[in-house]
């Protein structure tokens, strides 16, 4: 057999295999995708509707038909756009079904309307001594007949693909028996810059064989150091800068402290308490730059955390936001739960901070931010809330990247370089938990993260 016609056979099995292999794979992922897509947007919807709901009844009575349609008619105007009806229903007006249900608990079930698919959650809920039943109704039928037109049109190209690709392949066949001019074009694109490329020669010559073998490894051994080299730059940046920006945390608390003590006449009692404060954070300055150098360049040691108690840090807080306060001209409280977490003080303090320094940032004079917490079953849920400027909702999902700042000339006024976010993030990710934004525009944010109870704290 020619090898030309050996390599048509061979590659027009592995292009109709790898086609139909591939491709179903690619439209059961796309179509998955939409599903699960419209199904979290859904159940960010129910989630919303319980929460609002809940939040209604506990300031106003909704045993009220009226009101209830109120709440509904609200409820279904700040909805996802995926929401196509809402529905409050008491326990007197509810289907059999429903009442099957427990407390906090729901269902989602599809059902067909006028050739509609329409997917039902409902979900029970009690209002003091009532029970009510929210109901969120969504139309899947876009998601139905696009997976179903999908799958057809895919066939249909299957089919002329196999037709085209055969002629293709069977004139192709004898061009491609040259694989010294395979070789030559690869190797201009590896020099164009496209490191890391290969080719796969068939050939039973030992010459050519050995030829595409040593390309092969050097365009790989190529594209690694390459992109070691790169990585490796990424980091030294990426660690000078978030360093440097995570030292003047503290140093603003001692600059602020030593200046009050060098310009003011204080008591014993306040040069006492400024001297205290200047000392915890020179300590916490110094923990702080070997936990950073264990966590950006040793990245081999294991960060330590101990039972630490809220109110210590509570304590800590307050003395090192005074100057902030004073600085942005802000007002802030810490209102901590007399419990204890699992965490390593020095990063906590550092996390609390950078959030409680945004925060500042974004309020105007007179303000209010609200530092505190609450505690649940296993875990305490932290909390810092402004009434600032807000966040627009396409870029909340980018807050925690490197450098970025909504509001660059904003930022630049205020001395921000788009990293301490960043550092937030790495810090959470660090205690095993994440960074959760709720935002308004013009209304004020409000960052959380969870922690886990500890035992006795260390003082």
């Amino acid at each position: 057999m020619k090898l030309s016609l050996k390599f048509f056979c061979i590659a027009y099995v592995i292009v109709l295999l790898s086609l139909g292999t591939a491709g179903m794979f690619l439209i059961n992922t796309a179509s998955d995708a939409l599903w699960d897509s419209k199904s979290e947007r859904v159940d960010s919807a129910i989630n919303y509707a319980v929460d609002s709901f809940l939040s209604f009844a506990d300031i106003s009575d909704v045993s009220e038909d009226n009101q209830r349609k109120n709440i509904t008619e609200q409820i279904r105007n700040f909805s996802d756009s995926c929401v196509t009806d809402v529905k409050i229903i008491s326990a007197e007006s509810a289907p059999e079904d429903y009442l099957k249900l427990q407390d906090n608990t729901g269902f989602s079930k599809f059902t067909k309307e006028n050739d509609l698919l329409i997917m039902e959650n409902v979900c029970r809920v009690s209002a003091g001594t009532d029970t009510y039943f929210v109901c969120i109704y969504s139309d899947f039928t876009y998601e139905q007949n696009y997976s179903r037109n999908l799958r057809n049109g895919y066939f249909f190209v299957i089919l002329l693909i196999a037709s085209v690709s055969g002629l293709i392949l069977y004139i192709l066949a004898n061009r491609i028996t040259k694989p010294l001019n395979i070789l030559a074009d690869t190797a201009s694109d590896i020099a164009a810059g496209n490191y890391g490329k290969t080719v796969n020669v068939k050939s039973n010559d030992f010459e050519i064989i050995n030829l595409s073998d040593s390309f092969n490894s050097m365009s790989v051994t190529v594209k690694d150091n390459v992109e070691k080299i790169k990585q490796e730059a990424q980091k030294r940046d990426t660690f000078v800068a978030d360093f440097t920006h995570e030292m003047k945390t503290p140093m603003t608390a001692i600059i602020g402290y030593s200046q009050m003590l060098n310009s003011y006449e204080l008591d014993a009692e306040e040069t006492k308490q400024a001297a205290l404060a200047i000392n915890n954070e020179a300590k916490r300055l110094e923990k702080l730059s070997l936990q950073l150098l264990n966590l950006y360049v040793l990245g081999n040691e294991k960060t330590e955390f101990d039972a630490v108690s809220l109110d210590s840090i509570s304590n800590q807080l307050n003395s090192t936001l005074k100057f902030l306060s004073q600085k942005y001209r802000v007002l802030y409280s810490v209102n901590f739960d007399d419990s204890s977490v699992v965490a390593n003080r020095e990063l906590l303090l550092s996390l609390l901070y950078n959030l409680a320094d945004n925060a500042f940032k974004a309020s105007d004079e007179n303000q209010t931010v609200k530092i505190y917490s609450k505690l649940n079953s296993g875990y305490v849920t932290i909390y810092v809330s402004d009434s600032g400027n807000g966040i627009n909702k396409e870029n909340i999902g980018l807050l925690t990247e490197p450098f970025f700042r909504e509001d660059k000339a904003r930022s630049r006024e205020l001395g921000g370089a788009g990293l301490g976010l960043s550092i937030c993030n790495k810090i959470a990710e660090l205690h095993g938990t994440e960074l959760y934004f709720v935002s308004e525009k013009g209304k004020g944010t409000t960052v959380s993260f969870n922690l886990k109870t500890g035992g006795e704290a260390n003082e």
